[in-house]
């Protein structure tokens, strides 16, 4: 009889905290700087599809950048906010101003043709030549949020007033129309019609990305409390209706309620960078408005995808699942896939608890994500990012790069935060970022926060105008002086500040201090005998996983004793194949594969 045991390789240290050390493998977090070339191969990739002469991007776009007209020609709304987005943060991190000048374009376009100059709120559909396809249909939040992403970002950039009276404008009409301020169901609806009326139901999509797109931008640009407040609501839904779903769900949360926030129960997907994305926000509310129990519910949500979620054995999250089977959603092919924007999310989530709570687990995510995204995601030849990717790697579905779910954000926002997490969460290291002011009538004092972070960890170390060197700010506070009539662009190097509780030193590569077996037989017949053998008493967790990656049996958590400590694994119930058995401390980890054949 054969053995089935391949040895897997153990978890070693580069950084590390005095209880947790894993080495980080990708390049782009040993040197983040490397992520600005990345984003700015993937904006190049985007410039053939702006039509120069009528304006906006065109939505369906293929592999080499070139218009997919099989899909049509047109020029949605959400494609103008997005590519805008990602060409703003292509020139903060590459100074290159074409960027900055096709976002302020197509955003101009965008609020042109887009804008319902009768009844206020944006049309998500317009042809080549701007023309609405939509004016009369029902209207979504997920489309009413997102047309504030570009903006928001070119504000951000330019400090354009203009821009934030659209910003504004866009708010307002969200406010007005779409938020529920009925007690007990506060909270976003998911649809309104054209004039603003009939207001149903209540979705992820109508939470938690209110705050990717603007909630979080306008409260860090402004200061203002009524942003602050409306973020800590959003986060109390999230925590209150996601969160709060999770105990009767086989995997994930519940997407989709009706207006008083009850499981709407025939809408059964979970997608697991929905998941993600929530954690990732309220990884960063817990930075800038703390309060409530932020961060361990954030932590609930990461780890719900990390232990049933992603894929351990050749990194990254899975995609879409049914929440009350378990059962993985395969669209169509014979093997899983991942999608571009779920990886971006173990990337940012997975950093973002990373510096939360120095867990490793996270920074492991994270940097094994971002190993295969780069690897496998990124077009080496042609630019800009895949769609989907099946688990290995491979083809799924199709090559186009643009289409109603897919622009230039995803793509370009995941190197611009791993640039920015990279630098400063990780390698405790200064990063710079390129701003546009033009003149003004009155003198300006501009606070500049790139990202949710404490206000006493990130200062401005030095800036410059126009390749010149300038005093007028102040550090502590990052708050950059501009007289009236002064313009030009400043190149901004921020600089983390040492909290007193994160140690980034490196310390002696150790292995793991415990073996793991499996006692004969090998293969099994539901039930066998799991040996882990530990020189050292030691807190650690032994489980099962199947070929996906996900945890289908615990068989212990907690503590491990000197010697030899045996478990007993009774697998009925469960299908003939290929598991994993895998234990981990804070020193490392070690799998096996085992065979069950009945």
């Amino acid at each position: 009889m054969n053995k089935y045991i391949i040895s897997v390789a153990l978890l070693l240290i580069v950084i590390s905290t005095s209880s947790a050390q894993y080495t980080v493998q990708s390049p782009y977090l040993l040197d983040p700087s490397l992520a600005i070339g990345y984003v700015d191969s993937c904006a190049q990739f985007w410039l053939p599809s702006y039509d120069y002469e009528r304006g906006g991007f065109y939505t369906n776009v293929d592999r080499y950048g070139n218009v997919y007209e099989e899909w049509g020609t047109n020029k949605n709304m959400i494609s103008q906010s997005r590519t805008a987005y990602g060409m703003v943060r292509a020139y903060m991190l590459t100074g290159n101003n074409e960027y900055l000048d096709l976002a302020r374009d197509a955003l101009q376009f965008m609020i042109d043709h887009a804008w319902d100059e009768d009844h206020d709120g944006w049309i998500s559909e317009l042809d080549e030549d701007g023309n609405p396809l939509n004016r009369y249909n029902n209207r979504s939040a997920f489309d009413q949020h997102y047309a504030l992403l570009g903006i928001a970002a070119y504000y951000e950039a330019t400090g354009d007033p203009y821009f934030l009276d659209v910003l504004l404008d866009g708010y307002q009409y969200l406010e007005d129309f779409f938020w529920d301020s009925t007690p007990g169901r506060e909270g976003y609806f998911d649809v309104v019609n054209y004039i603003g009326g009939s207001q149903r139901n209540k979705t992820f999509n109508a939470t938690v990305d209110a705050i990717t797109t603007h909630l979080l931008y306008l409260y860090l640009m402004t200061g203002e409390e009524q942003y602050r407040e409306r973020l800590w609501q959003v986060g109390e839904n999230i925590v209150d209706h996601l969160v709060g779903s999770m105990p009767e769900q086989t995997i994930g949360f519940a997407e989709h309620y009706d207006s008083e926030w009850n499981v709407n129960e025939n809408e059964t997907m979970t997608i697991m960078g929905h998941v993600l994305k929530s954690a990732w926000c309220l990884g960063r509310i817990q930075h800038i408005a703390p309060g409530m129990e932020w961060l361990p519910n954030a932590e609930t949500l990461a780890l719900e995808v990390w232990d049933n979620g992603y894929d351990h054995v050749y990194g990254g999250p899975y995609k879409d699942y049914n929440r009350q089977t378990g059962e993985m959603l395969l669209w169509g092919l014979q093997d899983s896939t991942k999608a571009w924007w779920q990886m971006e999310q173990a990337i940012v989530a997975g950093l973002e608890l990373y510096d939360l709570t120095m867990d490793t687990t996270y920074l492991q995510m994270a940097d094994e994500t971002l190993e295969f995204y780069m690897e496998y995601f990124v077009d080496h030849e042609y630019g800009d990012v895949y769609a989907d990717r099946t688990r290995y790697g491979g083809f799924a579905w199709n090559t186009v790069k643009g289409q109603g779910g897919k622009a230039g954000y995803h793509s370009i926002e995941t190197g611009y935060y791993t640039y920015l997490y990279g630098s400063f969460f990780y390698q405790d290291q200064p990063a710079t970022l390129f701003y546009s002011f033009r003149a003004d009538e009155e003198d300006r004092n501009i606070v500049l926060t790139p990202l949710a972070i404490e206000s006493s960890r990130l200062v401005i170390e030095s800036v410059l105008l126009e390749d010149e060197s300038y005093d007028g700010f102040d550090g502590e506070t990052r708050t950059l002086f501009i007289p009236a009539s002064m313009e030009g662009e400043f190149a901004v190097t921020f600089a983390p500040v040492e909290s007193g509780v994160r140690d980034y030193e490196t310390i002696e590569i150790m292995p793991a201090d415990f073996v793991l077996h499996q006692n004969y037989p090998n293969p099994f017949n539901s039930m066998t005998m799991i040996r882990v053998e530990a020189n050292r008493e030691t807190e650690a967790r032994v489980a099962v996983y199947n070929t996906l990656g996900q945890a289908v049996m615990t068989l212990h958590d907690g503590l491990l004793t000197r010697g030899i400590n045996t478990f007993s694994l009774e697998m009925d119930g469960y299908s003939s194949g290929l598991y994993y058995v895998r234990v981990d401390d804070n020193t490392g980890s070690e799998t096996i594969n085992i065979l069950m054949v009945r």
